[in-house]
């Protein structure tokens, strides 16, 4: 198979997809970018993944644990969605993934409200704030699991309390 010319292709990259949200992306760390880019690479149409997180991992070479963090990180900046927990089913934001049609992917971006576009001046901040707000509750999780344990109740009497007249 010969390489074909850029200049060949570049109608169709144009309207099949939406290079120009890659200009928005967020400071998600290195291992997350290895992420997106292998599941760009192996999405069926429309941004569907039938993937494991060790299937990830093996394949870009790199922990799962690792991969874990990196695919909470592409979806604290909305470009990843987890669609089924226990199944390894993901989906990729209509704007960077890929469709059949040029109409197809049209169709799908427009049906996002505006919020939910990627291609926005605060894509940086709502990543953050997304990022932040994931932090404050391990923060307060920890804080809750560190708590000293409250006494344990005197049931006897509490029942005694209880039957006074």
């Amino acid at each position: 198979m010969t390489a074909q010319p850029v200049e060949e292709h570049a109608a169709v990259l144009d309207t099949w997809l939406s290079p120009n949200v890659f200009a928005f992306m967020p400071s998600v760390p290195g291992p997350a970018l290895r992420v997106l880019f292998f599941l760009l690479g192996v999405q069926e149409p429309g941004g569907r993944i039938v993937i494991t997180q060790k299937e990830i991992a093996e394949a870009v070479g790199l922990k799962r644990s690792a991969v874990g963090g990196a695919l909470q990180h592409l979806q604290f900046a909305r470009m990843v969605t987890k669609v089924q927990s226990n199944g390894g089913v993901y989906s990729l934001h209509p704007q960077i993934a890929a469709f059949p049609t040029p109409a197809e992917a049209d169709d799908a971006v427009r049906q996002l409200s505006p919020e939910e576009y990627l291609d926005v001046h605060d894509f940086e901040e709502r990543y953050q704030r997304a990022l932040a707000a994931h932090r404050k509750e391990l923060r307060r999780k920890t804080e809750e699991r560190q708590a000293p344990a409250m006494p344990p109740t005197d049931l006897a009497a509490h029942r005694r309390r209880r039957t006074r007249p």
